[in-house]
């Protein structure tokens, strides 16, 4: 659905469109105090109405260039004359010529300042299609959904993009009259984008209003007379006519300009406003001073190999963290992929270069740490604590040393055969979910869930996608007997021992499958509780214990493999 402000515009508009039934109140309702201070208002919200209409609203806005608005024709905007609904192009043919040819952009509007201005919303009808929430719909200006980098999501009502955190940002919001739900159409638009647009543009939005006030079902037209101008500024002016106490129309122009200066705006874009440049600052090793620290994410307070500015630490100096500092992003698999060195957030930041080390802290550098929001930053920072063991083996080959080495986990095997299975579209093995490629990951906390969440992947990525169809077929091939009951675990084992001296168990299938039903699936069980106990018991950590499995899983799936193929 649109976001909290849109759907407060909306109601808002619904309000002041409410016919009061006390006359006094209704006689001064029709001179449209409450919509020209609803408009005031919004000119200064973080959510602006580029298009409504309600049973009596009515604004429509354009894009016009500064130097149309400078001198300022007020006589001419008022005479304004134009809609959303209008087309932007039409096929002509005719006045004496015989081919057919299009014309674009010479629409009427009314105002001769009006003639170089961009529409920024298009109302569109589907003319004969029977579903009235349907029908009508709305689409930007494709100029300003490129440059604000939106799409529109149904589900939201909204075009959205993902923010600086990953999550959805609603950019321009949708409401649709349906008579049923709501008697107001409007579009609104997020000004931060909105006023970024207008200013690169060099350009200021003009919004124009209509206002017909008056008892529904009680109007006989409007009289004869003048109408009264209202040009108390720049930024906001309109004529009415008011017919007594029974009805009145206001209509007028609001000049809406950005609020930032230019300078403002383009170093936000060019990743240079210094007002949201903020660092944290992070125990870290120090080591080429040989200490350990706090050291800021701010670039000035490292160096580098080429610099070595002295004295200062190097940016490659690492922070450690609680293991714990991993779940938050474990727990939120749409927005957020765990790799084996890197975390990353959709269309948003990513982490490289972490790692574990041998006391089963979680490492990252300085210079990596700076790339992340500073929300992001505060995150990492609570979990922040001293070295207790210095950076992984992985790590200091890697990185520091310069050179390719594997050290890829028993983990990063299964998934690597799950991709080659899948691309080979193997008959007896199908990848149901692609997602879990990236998010099936190695527990490294002490959390009993964790470990769970785990299994429960790596057998929802390994056992689910056996078919137990093409595997029965191999076993009646060679005729080899089964249960009725069997499953995918027990039928391949029984297509295994038929061709070795003694019955073949794949236990680290059926460990990662019992714990992801009895633990996952029961976890208050006392049957999950000695599981989880054992696991510690036997291996001191769920990390262990899981990397161990994972180790016998991939001899199982050799096997397989070779079975089946």
């Amino acid at each position: 659905m649109p976001n909290y402000a849109h759907k407060k515009l909306v109601e808002r508009i619904a309000e002041v469109d409410r016919e009061p039934s006390d006359p006094a109140e209704f006689a001064e309702w029709i001179k449209a105090g409450q919509h020209l201070g609803f408009l005031h208002s919004n000119a200064n919200d973080d959510e602006i109405v580029v298009y409504g209409s309600g049973r009596h609203f009515f604004a429509h806005s354009l894009v016009v260039p500064d130097d149309k608005l400078s001198p300022l024709d007020k006589a001419d905007l008022l005479g304004w004359s134009c809609n959303p609904f209008t087309s932007i192009a039409s096929t002509v043919y005719g006045g004496g010529r015989d081919d057919v040819w299009i014309e674009r952009g010479d629409r009427h509007r009314g105002a001769d300042t009006l003639a170089d201005a961009t529409d920024l919303v298009f109302a569109r009808t589907f003319e004969g299609w029977p579903n009235d929430d349907e029908r009508n719909y709305y689409e930007v200006h494709q100029e300003y959904a490129h440059l604000s980098g939106i799409h529109w999501r149904p589900e939201h009502r909204s075009y959205c993009r993902f923010d600086g955190n990953g999550d959805i940002e609603h950019v321009v919001s949708v409401t649709s009259r349906n008579g049923r739900t709501s008697d107001v159409s409007l579009v609104s638009f997020s000004w931060e984008q909105l006023e970024t647009y207008l200013t690169i543009t060099r350009s200021s939005l003009v919004r124009m209003f209509d206002f017909k006030l008056l008892r529904s079902g009680s109007f006989n037209g409007w009289p004869d007379g003048p109408e009264t101008v209202f040009d108390k500024s720049d930024v906001l002016f309109w004529r009415q006519k008011v017919d007594g106490g029974h009805a009145a129309y206001t209509r007028g122009v609001q000049i809406i300009r950005p609020r930032r200066t230019p300078a403002s705006v383009f170093s936000r874009i060019k990743g240079k406003d210094e007002e949201e440049e903020r660092y944290a600052e992070f125990v870290a090793h120090d080591w080429r001073n040989k200490r350990v620290i706090k050291i800021s994410t701010d670039p000035k307070a490292t160096t580098n190999y080429f610099d070595a500015a002295e004295g200062l630490p190097f940016e490659l100096s690492p922070a450690f963290f609680r293991p714990e500092v991993l779940l938050k992003y474990k727990a939120d698999r749409d927005k957020y992929t765990v790799g084996e060195r890197e975390v990353s957030c959709r269309a948003a930041w990513s982490l490289r270069g972490h790692d574990v080390n041998e006391a089963g802290q979680v490492h990252a550098y300085i210079c990596d740490l700076r790339n992340l929001p500073y929300t992001e930053q505060l995150h990492w920072l609570s979990f922040n604590e001293d070295p207790k063991a210095g950076i992984s083996k992985r790590a200091i080959v890697n990185d520091f040393e310069g050179k390719f080495a594997d050290f890829s986990p028993p983990l990063r095997k299964i998934v690597a055969t799950a991709r080659r299975w899948s691309d080979r579209s193997v008959a007896w093995w199908t990848l149901r979910d692609e997602a879990l490629l990236e998010h099936v990951n190695t527990p490294i906390t002490a959390s009993r869930d964790e470990w769970a969440e785990s299994f429960m992947d790596l057998s929802k990525l390994v056992v689910e996608g056996f078919e137990v169809a093409a595997i029965r077929a191999r076993l009646d091939a060679a005729a080899i007997p089964y249960q009725a009951n069997d499953q995918s675990i027990a039928l391949l084992e029984k297509l295994a021992s038929a061709q070795q001296a003694e019955p073949v168990q794949f236990s680290g299938l059926r460990t990662a499958q019992r714990i992801r039903t009895r633990v996952k699936g029961h976890a208050g069980s006392s049957e999950a509780r000695t599981l989880a106990q054992a696991a510690v018991a036997e291996h001191e950590t769920f990390g262990a214990h899981f990397t161990q499995v994972c180790n016998v899983i991939v001899g199982e799936l050799e096997t397989i493999e070779r079975l089946m193929t």
